[in-house]
């Protein structure tokens, strides 16, 4: 093989495996179907925004990565006497109106589908959802 074939196959791995790095492509809608959730996403390399539908309305991701097939997803949602905030990781009762609390959805992408596990911080509850690409 001469150099120059060499130099052009070195290079074309290489910008597939930076492709590679940042993770699965999940831009687009993602719907669970109980509870009801539908997740909108943007992409831009590793990083991920975007908003959560649900029965409370929409919640915006605070922070958000894809690396290979793990996606990572952190809201901040005000907790409301008697409301769960996601329907799915339980509901704080010691939690005080108006507090702040984290929500971590911490995923696996499989193709269409990412199964992801749900906390809410001091809950030791961890809830399993599941989410297939719609568009």
């Amino acid at each position: 093989m001469n150099i120059v074939k060499r130099a052009l196959l070195i290079l074309a791995v290489a910008a597939l495996a930076s492709l590679s790095a940042f993770g699965a492509d999940v831009a687009g809608a993602w719907k669970c179907p109980k509870p009801s959730q539908t997740l909108t996403i943007k992409q831009e390399g590793g990083k991920i925004t975007g908003t959560l539908q649900n029965t409370i309305g929409n919640l915006r991701i605070a922070e958000g990565k894809v690396d290979g097939d793990q996606i990572t997803l952190l809201f901040m949602v005000v907790l409301s006497n008697g409301v769960d905030p996601l329907g799915v990781a339980g509901y704080d009762s010691l939690a005080e109106e108006g507090q702040v609390t984290e929500i971590t959805y911490k995923g696996t992408i499989t193709g269409d589908e990412i199964k992801f596990k749900v906390t809410q911080e001091r809950l030791e509850t961890v809830r399993e959802l599941s989410f297939k690409k719609t568009t």
